[in-house]
């Protein structure tokens, strides 16, 4: 007589259903990266619109391009006066000095500026450097007490501007303080197809690398103190 054979019930075991959901997980973000891959230089460049900020500051880097489009939105009556953050000096500053082509008591950007027909005194220097965008905006907040502005404009690179925005709205986030994005448009970084250019695509990929530190330096912390120059911020 044939007995009835009972189906065999299988189940998934914990390594099977892990092994499963790894993989899952693989392809999710597989498809995800393939959608953003595209889209990664277009991300880091943010520029808002606005009529007028009583300040624009111009970040530490590439001084004359900064500088430059400082200069752009003075002439357009976008910013009412400009604040800069001198250069780190350093060996390749003395030899600059030494062959009269920098002059250490009026920096680069300030000489720009005044060429350019922009008042002495809507021009301010602060009197030093900062090492990192972190310290930079703990820095300007700090000598910004007790005049601070409505609106500051940050003057940066294109691919800088998202980074440099989001540390400064942490930074000044309860100061009441409108934090708007204006990055050079001296700048020739190109959002669009980037991977198709070698320089392009180093910088985006340097620049996700200080987003993704500056965002977990910032976890949880408050404006901060000013760190002496050190390490990358």
């Amino acid at each position: 007589m044939r007995k009835n054979r009972q189906p065999r019930q299988t189940t998934s075991s914990p390594q099977r259903r892990a092994s499963r959901a790894i993989w899952t997980l693989f392809v999710v973000a597989g498809l995800t990266l393939a959608f953003f891959f595209p889209h990664a230089g277009r991300f880091l460049v943010v520029e808002d619109a606005f009529d007028h900020a009583e300040i624009g500051l111009v970040l530490s880097g590439s001084p004359a391009m900064r500088t430059l489009g400082a200069r752009e939105l003075y002439r357009q009556s976008r910013i009412g006066s400009i604040l800069i953050i001198p250069e780190p000096e350093g060996p390749v500053f003395e030899a600059l000095v030494r062959l009269g082509l920098e002059d250490p008591d009026q920096p680069l950007a300030e000489r720009i500026l005044l060429a350019s027909g922009v008042p002495q005194a809507k021009i301010e220097v602060l009197p030093r450097s900062m090492d990192g965008t972190i310290n930079e905006a703990r820095y300007v907040r700090a000598s910004l007490r007790g005049r601070l502005p409505r609106q500051l404009a940050l003057i940066t690179s294109k691919s800088a501007s998202r980074r440099a925005r989001h540390i400064f709205r942490h930074v000044f986030r309860k100061d009441g303080v409108m934090i708007l994005s204006s990055p050079t448009p001296y700048d020739g970084f190109q959002a669009d197809r980037w991977w198709t250019h070698p320089r392009n695509a180093l910088t985006v990929l340097t620049e996700y690398q200080k987003l993704c530190v500056n965002v977990l330096s910032l976890w949880g912390s408050g404006p901060g103190r000013v760190d002496e120059p050190a390490g990358l911020q």
